[in-house]
């Protein structure tokens, strides 16, 4: 899972292409609002949340050795 919010969620899946259409399958009776098949793209995250931001402060916070 990349990402989850209240009324979104954002999955990555990699590997066979019956896997994403079984994985569709499976997901359209909740809706889905976006599929991108392709290689490295920019999604915005539903939360908010900036995890480069959460690792730049999870690594300050570290005490050296």
């Amino acid at each position: 899972m990349v990402d989850v919010a209240d009324d979104a969620m954002t999955l990555e899946v990699v590997g066979d292409p019956g896997k994403l259409v079984a994985l569709e399958r499976l997901l359209e009776t909740y809706g889905i609002l976006e599929i991108a098949r392709t290689g490295k793209v920019a999604l915005e995250r539903a939360s908010g949340v900036n995890t480069e931001w959460l690792k730049a402060v999870t690594l300050e916070k570290r005490v050296p050795a």
